[in-house]
């Protein structure tokens, strides 16, 4: 049992080296099956959605659909920014090429039709037709004549959509604050790029399958696939339309009649913090914003530091007070100069007020007395005041490209340094930062976020975010907010601030006259600027005006405090603000106020105590130049008058400077007109015309103090 038969062929047994090769074989082949099945379960199952998506736009040829860009609106729901739908032509190369393998169409005519009818170079459309691309815009936001003429040429292949396109319905109406949106609907500058995201929307599309070889599939099952782009946000501003129009209404006055520069105006809610009005010269027009120089499109109010000059002395002023280092009866020596670290500081004018208390040296802008104020203080509790008013630091306006200004670091600010910035110098800020920091002191020393977004609408009209300042913070007692109030109202009723009076308004303000820095020089240009509130008591406005460079007078109170008192004035009358005083003149006592232009101080001073009326003098110069109130007007007996005293003609190194243009001034403004040049004038004609001839001619050099002759003639003669 068990045995080979003796004789019977021997059975060989598999080896054990041939089982292992078996063995092997049947291991790989079932390992190369398991990862086959593995592969085929990532395909089918882990990846296979992702694999059809991706298969499915190899087929898909879309083409993009814009969102609508959401509307800018001001406080009151009026349209500042819109968007509207124009068509855009585009081609699918592919479909177009496929006709024309077809027989269906010539390429080249085509070109030549799309180019006759879009008015465009037949080359150039021909090169768009013929692009290696599934998708290709030939001609955007046509026009809907030239819409109509492409949908009559029915070239296959050539398609139209829809984009939407910016307008701006007010033309150049708060051009710096909206800023414009570019070709694609993204925004480029203003609040149009700072709140880009929420306006722009998200975009859709129409996608179109197609084969291998480019051509569209048409069969029943398939169809084109449409994804509907959703909307952007409406924006609603806290600037009033009304409000904007008249701040840059009076900000263009004042550049032209000061044949300065340029200009600034910042208008603020101070219980909220919101912009009214921000207003920028040069300016531009949104719907053509490359027809104008880039510069024209710089946010000044936010982007341009400045040394603020005695502006500033607010701000020196609330932290004198609210540190407890004066009152407004605290008694100051004035001798005229600060003898600080060697160095010594002077008065705008030279000269003293000698013993006087705080209230006078406010009123009187006495750079002694907050040079003294500063040095008081101390370095850490002046700086600690800097940081809470957002001095040297961003305000955090909703504007892109906000400055933050330049304050010298505490640990290397000399004792000479400190008192200087006492005064504004040194130091620059924005225009927004001193209208926040003013704003504060209106509201009772509470320190808010200066901001233009007051709410996001959805598009029924319904609030869906209502924006709140990022930050509010109290920097000073409302004590002294209160006390630093009526401080300012003195600068106005019997200080420098004269000019911003408003019959019927307690009016609170301060000047500032500061030499503009370039290349790290102080030169011999200027910014005056007047920084105010209104009414004193419960104020609803805080306006800085700041004018650059203007060429005749440049003291803030001369050409910045009667911008303030007009913008301020029809302010007040279209928010419907109660008067908070009666004007009790008496009639009896009202004089006329005398023609004081042109002439030497001496004789100004004479003629105006001739005529029962006082006069106190600004600038070094040695004829009056300017003059407040104006000639003609009726003052009360007693009542002081400013004189003006000094040009700021642009004067060549011989003394010469440019006759301005007079043609269609009255006598008293062609007059004004030329004392701010620093030239004299002789009247010939109607004094009660307008100015119809000159000479010497405009832009004419002459040496400065010169006769100008003027020709008026009355309406008659005219």
């Amino acid at each position: 049992m068990g045995r080979t038969a003796p004789g019977a062929p021997a059975v060989r047994m598999p080896g054990i080296g041939l089982r292992r090769r078996i063995l092997l074989v049947f291991l790989v082949f079932s390992l190369a099956l398991a990862v086959l099945a593995g592969r085929l379960v990532t395909i089918q199952v882990v990846r296979g959605e992702a694999l059809r998506q991706k298969a499915l736009d190899m087929r898909l040829w879309q083409v993009p659909v814009q969102a609508r860009r959401g509307d800018i609106v001001d406080r009151n729901g009026r349209p500042l920014a819109i968007s509207t739908d124009v068509d855009t032509v585009y081609v699918a190369p592919a479909e177009l090429q496929e006709a024309a393998r077809k027989g269906q169409v010539d390429i080249e005519e085509a070109a030549q039709q799309l180019a006759r009818v879009l008015k465009m170079d037949p080359e150039e459309v021909y090169e768009k037709l013929t692009v290696p691309h599934a998708f290709w815009y030939v001609k955007r936001r046509v026009t809907d004549a030239e819409s109509r003429a492409v949908r009559q040429l029915d070239i296959p292949g050539v398609h139209i959509t829809q984009e939407a396109r910016r307008f701006y319905p007010k033309g150049e109406l708060a051009a710096h604050v909206l800023g414009f949106a570019g070709l694609d609907n993204q925004g480029l500058e203003g609040i149009e790029a700072y709140y880009d995201r929420k306006l722009a929307g998200k975009d859709g599309y129409i996608a179109t399958e197609y084969d291998a070889l480019g051509r569209p599939i048409r069969l029943p099952t398939v169809q084109a696939r449409y994804v509907r782009p959703t909307p952007g946000l409406t924006l609603r501003l806290t600037i009033d339309e009304t409000i904007q129009y008249i701040a840059e209404r009076e900000l263009e006055r004042a550049v032209v009649q000061n044949g300065a520069k340029g200009g600034v105006i910042v208008v603020m809610d101070p219980k909220t913090g919101g912009i009214l009005a921000l207003a920028s010269r040069p300016t531009y027009d949104p719907n053509r914003f490359a027809d104008f120089p880039r510069q024209n499109w710089r946010i000044k109010p936010v982007a341009d530091a400045f040394p603020p000059g005695s502006i500033f002395k607010i701000i020196t002023g609330s932290a004198a007070v609210d540190a407890g280092k004066v009152t407004p009866d605290t008694i100051v020596d004035d001798p005229g100069f600060l003898t600080v670290g060697g160095e010594s500081i002077s008065n705008w004018n030279q000269a003293g007020l000698g013993s006087v208390p705080f209230r006078d040296g406010f009123a009187h802008s006495s750079n002694v007395v907050f040079g003294k104020m500063a040095l008081a203080l101390g370095k850490p509790v002046f700086y600690r005041y800097l940081d809470q008013f957002h001095i040297g630091r961003p305000t955090g306006i909703d504007l892109p490209g906000e400055a933050t200004g330049i304050v010298p670091p505490m640990d290397q600010a000399t004792l000479l340094d400190l008192a200087i910035m006492g005064f504004g110098q040194t130091l620059t800020t924005t225009p927004i930062q001193m209208a926040a920091a003013v704003a504060a002191v209106a509201n009772d020393g509470l320190w808010q976020t200066p901001h233009l977004a007051d709410a996001w609408l959805d598009p029924e009209g319904n609030v869906v975010e209502q924006v709140q300042p990022a930050e509010r913070r109290q920097v000073i007692k409302p004590e002294t907010a209160r006390t630093i109030r009526e401080l300012m109202r003195g600068v106005v009723e019997q200080g420098t601030g004269r000019r911003a009076q408003i019959p019927g308004y307690d009016v609170g303000g301060k000047t500032g006259t500061a030499n503009k820095v370039e290349g790290g020089r102080v030169v011999q240009k200027y910014i005056g600027s007047f920084a105010g509130l209104v009414p004193v008591e419960e104020p609803r406005l805080a306006i800085v005006v700041s004018i650059d460079e203007p060429s005749g007078i440049y003291y803030g109170g001369y050409v910045a405090a009667p911008v303030f008192q007009a913008v301020a004035r029809d302010v007040l009358r279209y928010l419907g603000v109660p008067p908070t005083r009666e004007e009790r003149a008496d009639p009896r006592r009202l004089r006329e106020v005398p023609n004081l232009m042109n002439l030497t101080r001496a004789e100004a001073r004479e003629r105006a105590q001739a005529a029962g009326f006082q006069v106190t003098v600004e600038g070094g110069g040695p004829r009056v130049v300017g003059q407040f109130p104006a000639p003609g007007a009726q003052l009360e007996q007693g009542s002081t008058i400013i004189l003006y005293t000094e040009a700021a003609s642009r004067q060549d190194e011989e003394g010469r400077v440019t006759v301005p243009d007079l043609t269609g001034l009255t006598y008293a403004q062609a007059a004004e007109r030329l004392a701010a040049a620093g030239l004299q004038m002789e009247a010939r004609g109607d004094r009660d015309g307008r100015v119809a001839g000159q000479d010497p001619p405009v832009g004419t050099r002459v040496p400065i103090g010169s006769k100008v002759t003027v020709i008026l003639r009355g309406p008659e003669s005219r």
